[in-house]
């Protein structure tokens, strides 16, 4: 009885032991455009991880054992799809990033032309996240400031949330910088990076 019991409990430690494995993940790119990768950021949300990636390269990152984990990727250059199974183990191990072209008004209008402060004043808009099922009306306050808005979806990484809320704060500056506080008082909604 004591051996059935010795075995038992050393069986249950060797599951233990096997379950607690780090596992090791593969990170490949499949790039659909003529470009070459530069720059851009892999990141593991769990872990509150980025690592800088500089081509196009596949390499390893380990994870502190198997589990549910979300994997994502940003580059100023490429629209990009994660790929990964939906429980990472040492068999199901393998994350794909598709690169695809980004369209260049989204590239080129909303985030670069920004940090050159003579385009600011023209077609310039805040950024809102999310789903609108009751559209706002912002048409008084474009004709009145010439600024409108966009929505884009409500799927915000970490990354894109950061740049939004950047892009509407120089917004926010330019409308001081124009027309001082006045604007805040027919502003139709808050936008991210905004307290009103």
């Amino acid at each position: 009885m004591k051996k059935l019991f010795f075995i038992i409990v050393l069986l249950f430690a060797i599951n233990l032991k096997a379950e607690s494995k780090e596992v090791i993940a593969e990170v490949i790119f499949e790039n659909k455009t003529d470009l070459p990768i530069s720059s851009g950021t892999f990141f593991i949300t769990e872990l509150d991880k980025e690592i800088k990636i500089t081509s196009a390269e596949s390499f390893k990152i380990t994870l502190p054992e198997k589990g549910k984990y979300q994997f994502g990727f940003y580059s100023e250059d490429f629209t990009s799809y994660t790929y990964y199974p939906a429980r990472i183990t040492s068999k199901k191990n393998t994350i794909t990033i598709r690169l695809e072209q980004k369209s260049t008004t989204e590239t080129a209008f909303n985030y670069r032309n920004l940090a050159n402060s003579g385009d600011l004043g023209v077609g310039m808009n805040f950024i809102y996240n999310g789903l609108n099922n009751n559209p706002i009306d912002f048409s008084e306050f474009t004709e009145a400031y010439g600024v409108g808005m966009v929505t884009k979806n409500c799927v915000v990484d970490p990354i894109t949330m950061k740049r939004v809320t950047t892009h509407n704060q120089k917004v926010v500056e330019y409308l001081i910088k124009n027309f001082g506080e006045e604007w805040r008082d027919i502003l139709p909604a808050t936008p991210f990076g905004l307290k009103k």
